[in-house]
């Protein structure tokens, strides 16, 4: 407080320095905000920290394993099993034993000019795979399925069966469709390892 005085000791102005008083109201406000600001980021949300528990919560039971087709070129032939039909709402455990479709004995090619008959190269000898048979128990599997085209489809080949025939074969997959389901034939199939299939369900698979 400053002011001037009269001749007789009285007051003659006087006026309030407010500048200290509003750096203290300014500092006060910023520390208000930041501690609103820090007292909502440290919250915690006992809702995502806490697992949310259900008063005699029932247990779900274990989902029921989808079915899948197998199928193996061995040398002697197609083995072919419905992994998991023991456990479909109709259940069919004698699809389950791999199903053995022998090869039809064997023919040539010709590699270089002519046919077999006049052959001008190297005459070359295969395995006759029964396709035909293939796609009719691959049919019968993908009714019993209940899938669709969803059902799951793995192929794989013996080492010593030769690359032709297991092209073939995934031919021959591609090509088999549910016959009272229009529209429901086996999509592109999984090559897969043949000693896989040991556990499910091929017990004397070579």
């Amino acid at each position: 407080m400053s002011g001037n005085t009269s001749g007789k000791g009285g007051v003659a102005d006087a006026s309030l320095n407010v500048v200290p008083f509003i750096d203290l109201l300014a500092c006060t406000i910023c520390f208000l905000l930041v501690s609103a600001v820090w007292t909502h980021l440290s919250k915690i949300d006992v809702e995502q920290v806490l697992p949310k528990v259900h008063p005699r919560s029932v247990a779900e039971p274990p989902p029921v394993p989808l079915p899948k087709i197998n199928v193996a070129i061995t040398p002697t032939g197609y083995r072919i099993n419905l992994w998991n039909a023991d456990k479909l709402a109709t259940p069919r455990p004698d699809l389950v034993t791999a199903r053995l479709l022998p090869t039809l004995g064997t023919y040539q090619t010709c590699r270089g000019k002519g046919g077999v008959a006049n052959c001008k190269g190297q005459l070359e000898t295969w395995k006759r795979y029964d396709h035909q048979r293939l796609r009719a128990a691959l049919s019968e599997y993908l009714q019993a399925a209940g899938q669709g085209d969803r059902t799951r489809v793995m192929v794989a080949a013996a080492d010593d069966v030769p690359y032709v025939q297991l092209i073939s074969t995934l031919d021959a997959v591609l090509q088999t469709c549910d016959p009272q389901k229009p529209g429901s034939c086996l999509k592109a199939p999984l090559i897969g390892d043949i000693n896989l299939l040991k556990a499910e369900g091929f017990t004397e698979l070579l």
